[in-house]
């Protein structure tokens, strides 16, 4: 059971308003808010006498509670702007992929999940395996199929942003492991809502944003990183922070045929950082840690589970995984084209907030979310239903 009471303190801004819009952008908790407010005053504070270590300083504290929430080591995780850009380093990076060998990938994942593989694929001459899912179903042992003794990455989403199927981390990650496979998985879409031990899924490589159920902003994403692979993957850029010795003014640079990287993810790292991003980010996961990530995933998949049920009485196409494991708190739901303005007007009027696109609804279950939301939003659709049935 979920602390009401702390969750009313940090989200009652949210008033009478139904959000179920998380997998665009998450409601972030009034701690995020006010450490936001208070970024630039604690910046300025000692004319930058102090700026480098403050700053490392928030870092370091969001790095231990993401560690904390996936079941790493603080170490193994660093910071980079965004997804894309995170999963375009290992795309670009990873040494095991070469003219001969291939990485397998799925076709319903967000454009920014698969891109980097398709650029890295034309600059660097690997193949690239796409999985075709039917509405968005990854079936494990038909993804699995697609892989072969040229394989040398299965990259995937923990969750398909369209359409909620939760992946099977644990069997894809098991199977990747035995083959010596790297296991690369975003997961954007599933962490902060649903739970993920690293070491139990075998995973290798995971970035996650900030700005979704993680309920930070915009600006940041951290990388996790298993040590075991790190040095396979050259760095595509490089930077200060990323080598083992630089040198400073009065000093110049003297070796120039190469950089000595670090040694561990760190050597990932290639510039100035959004500590603002990085630190809402924190402070949002310590939320989720306060709470109980556990907990958290018990408590949307209830939502999910009951909102499913309801749906069922209305002539309504909802996306539901053939394997209850699948599910993720992330609903979405078909209906025919014509009805989408209407779908627009009566969801305003009622105050929720959902993706709607042509034909298409996806709503996202957070933490804040309540059994109420959830009959406030099948209230909405059927009125939807009744009124076009009467036209």
């Amino acid at each position: 059971m979920l602390n009401q009471e702390l969750i009313q303190k940090e989200f009652g801004y949210i008033g009478d308003h139904v959000y179920l819009n998380n997998s665009l952008v998450g409601m972030p908790p009034e701690r995020v808010k006010q450490a936001c407010r208070r970024f630039m005053d604690d910046y300025v504070a000692t004319f930058n006498d102090s700026i480098k270590s403050d700053l490392l300083a928030k870092r370091e504290r969001a790095k231990a509670a993401i560690a904390k929430m996936i079941h790493a080591r603080p170490e193994d995780i660093i910071f980079e702007k965004n997804v894309t850009e995170s999963l375009s380093t290992f795309a670009m990076g990873y040494s095991e992929l070469q003219p001969g060998t291939n990485a397998v990938i799925v076709d319903s994942d967000f454009p920014n999940t698969i891109y980097p593989w398709i650029n890295a694929r034309h600059q660097r001459g690997f193949d690239l395996r796409v999985y075709r899912t039917c509405r968005g179903q990854i079936i494990t042992r038909e993804l699995l199929s697609l892989v072969d003794e040229n394989t040398r990455v299965l990259a995937i989403s923990m969750v398909q942003s369209g359409w909620g199927y939760l992946a099977d981390l644990k069997a894809l990650g098991q199977f990747c492991r035995e083959r010596k496979i790297a296991f690369v998985v975003d997961g954007f879409q599933g962490l902060g809502r649903l739970s993920v031990d690293v070491e139990e899924c075998a995973i290798d490589y995971m970035p996650c944003g900030g700005f979704k159920a993680l309920m930070g902003t915009w600006g940041a994403a951290f990388i996790y990183c298993r040590p075991e692979i790190i040095g396979r993957i050259n760095p595509p850029t490089a930077g200060y922070q990323s080598a083992k010795s630089h040198t400073l003014a009065p000093g110049v640079t003297t070796e120039f045929d190469e950089i000595d990287f670090k040694d561990d993810v760190r050597r990932l790292e290639a510039g100035s950082q959004c500590t603002y991003a990085i630190e809402s980010m924190g402070l949002g996961v310590e939320l989720l840690l306060e709470l109980g990530v556990r907990e958290v995933e018990a408590h949307v998949l209830a939502l999910d589970r009951y909102l499913r049920s309801r749906l069922q009485e209305l002539p309504l196409d909802v996306v539901t995984p053939e394997d209850p494991a699948a599910l993720s708190g992330l609903i979405a739901i078909l209906f025919p084209a014509e009805w989408t303005r209407r779908a627009g007007k009566i969801l305003s009027e009622r105050k929720i907030h959902v993706t709607l696109r042509e034909g298409y609804i996806r709503l996202t279950i957070a933490l804040f979310n309540t059994q109420r939301d959830m009959d406030a939003f099948y209230a909405a659709m059927r009125e939807l239903c009744r009124a076009n049935a009467e036209n």
